[in-house]
């Protein structure tokens, strides 16, 4: 018998007692051992699982586990191995059998990749992260189990700072801990070998500092750092470790946000952004990461020397004037100086600085108000435009690319807009729009009628031909709809036109704004120079582009056979016709047709197929003299060359054109005539009108639309006309403003409402980040709207409750009407003769001096010129019952009770009864009859007056009420106002108190007045870092108030908060403030204010 046999005979009872599989484990594991171990070995290593077995009632498993591995790990580690590995197994067997049994079938598999000098190391790992419960000990099994797969790709240990990981996890959640070791082997298998060591620094790293972040990590780290060069991802993330250790839970989404933003950029340039980085991480760990997230958007703008120069700028930020928070903010462009300084070196020019401007330009040429926007905000409104980086019009208004960067050089790129802004107010002023069917052009004889005829014969011809019964004909809805009915092919024709109505545009342009003269040249030029090869057309479309190249007037840059040169010759002379001064768009649309003719007659077969190569055109084709071909020149077809047609496409219009679809503006022009009732006798459009011109319309891309949709989604398109054929002239959506700009309609913010008034006008203002020193820039949005409505009784009440008040303060007031005259010296004419003036007179002319003779004075009446704002704190707090804060401040205010209980239900009874017959008056009730009292008070002086609220949610919403506007008549429409002041969320000071300077500033008064009536101290949603933070929000305000003073308005501060004390002696410094601590004593004390200010 051999000794396997042997010892499992004698250990054959006491084995089965733990097992039934146990036995034939341990037979199996024995005869294995038999020729590897003496006997006494092999009598030790049986004893070892016995007693292992006998440790816990469950031990048996790490016993059969034990039997199992036995041969494998004997083979691998030897005698002396084996008792080790045996001692470490009983050693975790007390501590938790199922972690000892983890432990032993793994062994096989991870001494692939460990020696059994490691062995002990790698099980105290496990161990570690033991601690008594099942939690830990299933989280320590399955240490055990992803063990042979974690060491195949790191080194014992690495795997130990795994472990680290989690056990630093466990504290905060086991589940947490659980997952990233169950997906741990996986995610370092993807990495390639390079990554997997500086990955798991930063690992540790985020578990440190925000352990809820690990998770995401280990989700989407892979795959962030695959942006990253490869040979720059170890640098990366160790710099995000680094980071991260300083700057806690914003570490992993700077991670985030910069590998998104590296990806973005070409790898040769990683390497100098993190060395910068680096750079800057020494002073600023988080400037270094909003560094590289913000170069993606710095480098769109800047070239590599220039990106170079502006990061320089804010390292100095960080370096010389030792502020990380200004870097920071510089390097996140939430600051002035870092937009200052793109706009310094960058050539790109956007419409947001330059759209005040390009109005006021287009108003001068145009003699009247034009609206100038962004082409977004044009695509948005789903009317058939969808191009947002070109210039455009709708008939109304102007719509330009939100930038432009065609030139390396910031005033070229100015002019380019310049010429964009020219090119669609000259369609607008020199009437592209307003072309009549059947009418003569100044140079062009009507040839409409006839061609109608002629194209609705061949119709009839072509229906007969096929056996068609011919539908009704649609009445056009328009006259341009009408003129492209007579084309079969409506593209063609819509190209034709718009290059012979361009070349008009451009001629009349040149002829009437001479100024643009130089800059259109160069922008033709530039256009011609980059235009898409000729040689890759088809025949008739590179016709189009030659007539289209022929208008920019570049003639070296067209090609075309000589063999069809008197194609191009007749195209070019009817071309030649709108060039002459006073061409209208009737001469553009008999050219259009005229040469339609000849271009129809040109097959779009390919260049190889044509007749000769195409070849530069000679300089005496732009000498031809201006001339209309003859209706039979264009139709003869004999000479052309044949072969397969190729797809035609019109020539892309050149940028500085833009879009042109006079069909839509002219049918949009008719809707809104026929809305206001100025379409004279014609009968109104008819929705089969609209629906037969959008779908023959080429100005419509409908390409997109699937066709069982195409009849819903033009019935939705027809909505959306209109719906914006129902807005009156001007009522555009808002485009990007600056800092205290116009309305997107081109007027004024703070005029008086009228129909076309839009509901929401929409203004953007810097706002003031202590810490960085610097401006957000655009960092706030104010909502102006006028203030809904009530009921006028409020006001009347008012009056009458406090009558006394109100006359007293009148007659106050009016003691205020200036009556003293001052005396005007040095008039030419006057009342009086100054004596001295006179003799200085006489005395200078007879020296020869010979000054005009001003020797008169008058007196003139001291008129008063003042202006004030009221700005009024409209926040949810003013909702507090003034009864409720007189107790909130005098605890021994109890209304009366004395605190026994036997009273109190008679007491609460007797309260309520009060209050039902008189409600509890509010804070914002006071304010609103303080208003009513200056508001009357005012009136007796005439000075003029402004009165608003202000409230809202975070920095996007900040709205901002016009209650009475400082050019607005009292009216029983502001006493409606006046009722409905109601509170509504948060208290954002600054962007409310500059939309009021904007306001102030735009009115004419020699003295200006501000004054805010607020509850409390300015918070807001975003107001600062956290909820807690009130220090950023008083600093802002503060700036607002002394932007006021720098413009030489006088701002004043009232509050109603007895704490005000606290906060207003840093916020209003050398301004003018009252802390009212009598809240019913506002209404006296508000005018008496005034008094006082207006006095000073």
């Amino acid at each position: 018998m051999s000794r396997a046999s042997d010892l499992s005979l004698r250990y054959a009872t006491e084995l089965k007692g733990y097992g039934a599989s146990l036995p034939d484990d341990f037979l199996t594991a024995a005869t294995a051992l038999e020729s590897q171990l003496s006997a006494e070995e092999l009598d030790a290593w049986a004893q070892s699982g016995i007693d292992l077995a006998a440790s816990s009632l469950r031990a048996w498993e790490a016993a059969a586990e034990y039997f199992r591995a036995s041969p494998s790990v004997a083979e691998r580690l030897g005698p002396e191995g084996l008792k080790t590995w045996s001692i470490i197994a009983g050693a975790l067997s007390q501590r938790s059998s199922l972690m000892a049994a983890a432990f032993l079938k793994s062994t096989p598999a991870v001494l692939e990749s460990i020696g059994v000098h490691d062995l002990e190391a790698w099980s105290e790992q496990g161990d570690r992260l033991c601690r008594g419960n099942w939690k830990s000990i299933a989280l320590s099994s399955l240490y055990f189990q992803v063990s042979p797969a974690l060491l195949r790709t790191l080194p014992l240990d690495s795997v130990g700072r795994i472990v680290d990981i989690v056990d630093q996890l466990t504290e905060r959640s086991y589940e947490l801990a659980t997952t990233c070791m169950e997906t741990a082997p996986t995610i370092f298998e993807s990495l390639p070998v390079p990554d997997r060591e500086p990955f798991l620094r930063f690992a540790r790293a985020v578990a440190r500092a925000s352990w809820a972040d690990i998770r995401l990590y280990f989700e989407r780290g892979p795959k962030l750092i695959e942006g990253v060069a490869p040979l720059q991802r170890a640098r990366y993330l160790d710099l995000s470790a680094r980071v991260t250790s300083e700057v806690g839970r914003q570490g992993f989404p700077l991670f985030s946000d910069a590998a998104q933003a590296m990806s973005s950029m070409p790898y040769d340039l990683h390497g100098g952004l993190l060395t910068f980085a680096e750079r800057l991480s020494v002073g600023s760990p988080s400037a270094a990461m909003e560094y590289l997230k913000s170069a993606p958007f710095v480098s769109s703008r800047l070239n590599e020397t220039q990106m170079a120069r502006w990061a320089e700028a804010g390292a100095n930020i960080l370096n010389e004037e030792h502020n990380p928070e200004g870097a920071d903010a510089y390097f996140r462009l939430e600051s002035a100086r870092a937009e200052d300084m793109l706009a310094s070196l960058s050539a790109r020019v956007e419409l947001a600085n330059v759209h005040q401007l390009l109005r006021m330009y287009a108003q001068a040429l145009a003699g009247t108000a034009v609206a100038v926007q962004s082409a977004e905000a044009l695509v948005d409104r789903n009317i058939g435009w969808v191009t947002e980086s070109g210039a455009t019009t709708e008939g109304d208004a102007i719509y330009l690319p939100p930038f432009v960067a065609t030139f390396e050089d910031q005033e070229a790129n100015f002019q380019v807009y310049k010429v964009f802004t020219t090119h669609q107010t000259g369609r607008m002023e020199f009437g592209s729009f307003v072309y009549e069917f059947g009418r003569d052009g100044i140079h062009a004889p009507n040839t409409a009628e006839g061609r109608e005829v002629r194209a609705e014969a061949a119709r009839v011809a072509r229906a007969a031909e096929a056996g068609v019964e011919m539908k009704e004909a649609i009445a056009p809805a328009t006259a341009m709809q009408r003129y492209f009915n007579m084309f079969d092919d409506r593209s063609l024709i819509l190209g034709l036109f718009t290059i012979a109505e361009d070349t008009r545009i451009d001629a009349r342009t040149g002829i009437e704004y001479g100024g643009i003269r130089r800059a259109l040249r160069e922008l033709q030029e530039h256009e011609a120079h980059h235009r898409p090869p000729i040689e890759l057309m088809g025949m008739r479309q590179a016709y189009m582009e030659n007539l289209l190249r022929s208008s920019l007037g570049v003639p070296d840059t067209m090609r075309w056979p000589v063999s069809l040169n008197e194609y191009l010759r007749r195209g070019i002379a009817a071309l030649k016709v709108v060039e002459l001064p006073d061409a209208s768009v009737q001469d553009s649309a008999e050219v259009a047709a005229a040469i339609y003719d000849i271009a129809l007659a040109i097959p779009n077969v390919p260049e190889g197929f044509a007749d000769g190569k195409f070849e530069p055109v000679g300089e005496d084709m732009m000498s031809i003299a201006p001339g209309m071909p003859g209706e039979s020149e264009g139709n003869s077809s004999s000479n052309m060359p044949g072969g397969e047609e190729m797809e035609f496409e019109n020539p892309p219009q050149p940028e500085f054109r833009g879009d042109f679809k006079p069909e839509l503006v002219q049918l949009m022009s008719k809707l809104k005539a026929q809305k206001d009732g100025d379409d004279g006798p014609n009968a109104p459009l008819t929705k089969e009108q609209l629906m037969e011109l959008l779908q023959n319309s080429a100005e419509i891309e409908i390409g997109d639309w699937s066709e069982g949709d195409l009849d819903a989604s033009l019935g939705a398109f027809l909505d959306n006309i209109e719906q914006e054929a129902q807005k009156p002239t001007g009522d555009q959506q808002p485009s990007d403003q600056t800092e205290g700009g116009d309305t997107p309609d081109g007027g004024k913010g703070d005029g008086g409402e009228s129909d076309l008034k839009p509901e929401i006008d929409w203004f953007y203002y810097d706002e003031w980040d202590f810490r960085a020193s610097d401006y957000r820039p655009r960092w706030t949005r104010v909502g102006e709207r006028f203030s809904d409505e009530g009921d006028g009784e409020f006001y009347q009440e008012t009056l009458r409750k406090y009558h006394g008040l109100v006359m007293e303060t009148r007659r106050q007031f009016e003691m205020m009407r200036p009556e003293s005259f001052k005396k005007i010296k040095r008039l030419e004419d006057g009342e009086e003769l100054d004596l001295d003036l006179a003799i200085e007179f006489h005395v200078d002319k007879k020296a020869g001096v010979g000054p005009q003779a001003r020797i008169y004075s008058r007196r003139n009446k001291v008129e008063r010129d003042v202006a004030v704002a009221f700005l009024l704190d409209m926040s949810a707090s003013t909702d507090e019952e003034i009864e409720k804060q007189r107790q909130k401040y005098d605890p021994n205010d109890q209304d009366d009770f004395d605190g026994d209980p036997r009273k109190y239900f008679q007491w609460l009874a007797a309260r309520r009864a009060k209050n039902a017959i008189e409600p509890p008056k509010r804070i914002i009730d006071l304010e609103k009859e303080s208003t009513v009292l200056i508001v009357e008070a005012l009136e007796a002086i005439g000075d003029s007056y402004g009165i608003f609220g202000f409230s809202g949610y975070g920095r996007d919403n900040v709205e901002f009420h016009v209650i009475k506007n400082l050019d607005e008549q009292m009216s029983e429409r502001i006493h409606r106002r006046i009722d409905k002041i109601e509170p509504i969320r948060s208290t954002r000071m600054g962007p409310a108190i500059r939309h009021t300077i904007h306001k102030l500033d735009e009115f004419d008064a020699k003295v200006k007045i501000l004054i805010l009536v607020s509850d409390g101290r300015p918070q807001d949603h975003g107001y600062g870092r956290d909820r807690t933070e009130k220090e950023y929000a008083v600093h802002d305000t503060k700036q607002a108030l002394l932007e006021a003073k720098r413009k030489g308005i006088t701002p004043f501060l009232i509050t109603v908060d007895k704490e005000g004390h606290d906060y207003l002696k840093q916020m209003c410094d050398d301004i003018g403030y009252e802390v009212v601590d009598d809240l019913e004593t506002l209404p006296r004390r508000l005018p008496t204010l005034y008094r006082h200010l207006a006095s000073e």
